[in-house]
């Protein structure tokens, strides 16, 4: 049964809120700055989406065969 059905997350979306979330505990224990913080989740979010960035093979052969 899922709560929100019109959010539609996967499972990477599921690795980069717990990626945040383990963020967020490191800057409460060792005391990070809003900054460090920050600077975190954005480099977690930029590793993301150039995750998703890969070429799709399929394409690129074709391309080369024609």
């Amino acid at each position: 049964m899922m709560m929100f059905p019109y959010l539609k997350l996967g499972p990477r979306d599921g690795v980069m809120l717990i990626s945040v979330f383990i963020m967020l505990i490191l800057t409460l224990v060792f005391k990070w700055s809003v900054w460090e913080f920050l600077a975190s989740v954005v480099a977690v979010i930029i590793a993301f989406l150039a995750g998703n960035m890969k070429p799709n093979e399929k394409k690129v052969l074709s391309f080369l065969k024609k």
